[in-house]
This record gives structure tokens, C-alpha cells and sequence, in this order.
């Protein structure tokens, strides 16, 4: 009789491991869903509602969610950044909501960020998958870099260069004391 429980439970035991192991070995061999179209570098983008990107040499978009906790770690340096266009940047700062502008328009002033306009629109309408993006684009609507996540000291650093970087206008310009 002893015998019979030891074999049961030992059949018990071991068909146990096979569901469990067919179930860890489908998850690990089964093909991953695709990744959405995430936004790159060379996209050309949709105009936004009520924004010309022909009308600014180059138009730096904050895609960010209210309550992402990212986006809320992210703030220091977005005032940073924001601050910085005050002193000599380059780029026009356009925060992208996937709520209506007013509804965001309290969490920007509570950031204290300086933008010069709001925008609620779908983010996926701008290829953005996640949030926090940022989005160096030019005057025909390219984009020319992406920022996604939470950025490390050395992507803010990189981020802050883009936006203060001479434009190719600069660079045109009668006067100009940039040289290539």
C-alpha cells in the first residue's frame, strides 16, 4: 500500500514539473508581439492643430501623461529645460497631452514649465508609445532626435545641446560668427 502513494505522488510530482515547464518553455519560445511604431529619427510627423512647424526653425514637443510617475520625476529638468529657452535656445517647447489642453494646463504651471504651447492630442497620432517622449523636430515636421523614458544625466546634457545648437538658418545668417 506504501508503495502505491510513493508512485502516486511520484506521478503527481512529475506531472506537475511537465505543465509547469511546457508553460515556462511556450513563454519563452513563443514569437514576442510586435513593438508598436515607435517614433524615430527621420519620421515625418502630422502638423498639429493650431501649430505650424514650418513657422519655427525647430520645435522641441514634450510628450508626457498626467500621472506618469516618469514624467513627474522628469520635472526638474524639464524646468531646466524650459528655463533654458528663456535664456537663448533655439527650439520652440510644445507639451503634448493625450488629454484636452486645459485639462493639462494646471499640471504644466504646477511644474513650473515655461512652454509656449499646449496640445491635447492622441499621442499616438505623433508615433509616441510611451511617455515621457521628447521630439526634436524641424521646419518641414521631421523629427531629428527622440527622447523616451526617463533620461539619463548624459541624454539631458545631450538634450540640452540639441536645443541650443546653431540651426542650419544660423549658421545662413548675415553676420554669423558660427562656422561649421
Amino acid at each position: 500500500m506504501k508503495g502505491k502513494i510513493e508512485a502516486a505522488a511520484n506521478i503527481i510530482v512529475i506531472l506537475f514539473a511537465v505543465i509547469v515547464g511546457s508553460v515556462f518553455l511556450k513563454d519563452r519560445l513563443s514569437t514576442p508581439a510586435p513593438e508598436p511604431d515607435a517614433v524615430k529619427a527621420g519620421d515625418k510627423l502630422d502638423s498639429l492643430d493650431g501649430w505650424d512647424w514650418a513657422a519655427h526653425d525647430q520645435t522641441l514637443v514634450l510628450g508626457l501623461r498626467k500621472g506618469c510617475h516618469f514624467c513627474e520625476d522628469s520635472a526638474p529638468f524639464y524646468q531646466r529645460l524650459t528655463a533654458q529657452q528663456q535664456g537663448g535656445s533655439n527650439s520652440t517647447i510644445v507639451a503634448v497631452f493625450p488629454d484636452a489642453a486645459e485639462a493639462v494646463k494646471e499640471v504644466v504651471q504646477s511644474e513650473g514649465l515655461r512652454v509656449h504651447a499646449l496640445a491635447g492630442v492622441p499621442l499616438e497620432r505623433l508615433k509616441i508609445s510611451g511617455t515621457p517622449t521628447l521630439l526634436l523636430v524641424d521646419r518641414s515636421g521631421t523629427v531629428m532626435n527622440a527622447w523616451t523614458g526617463m533620461l539619463s544625466p548624459r541624454q539631458e546634457l545631450e538634450v540640452m545641446r540639441a536645443t541650443t545648437a546653431p540651426t542650419p538658418r544660423d549658421l545662413k545668417a548675415p553676420g554669423s560668427t558660427v562656422q561649421n
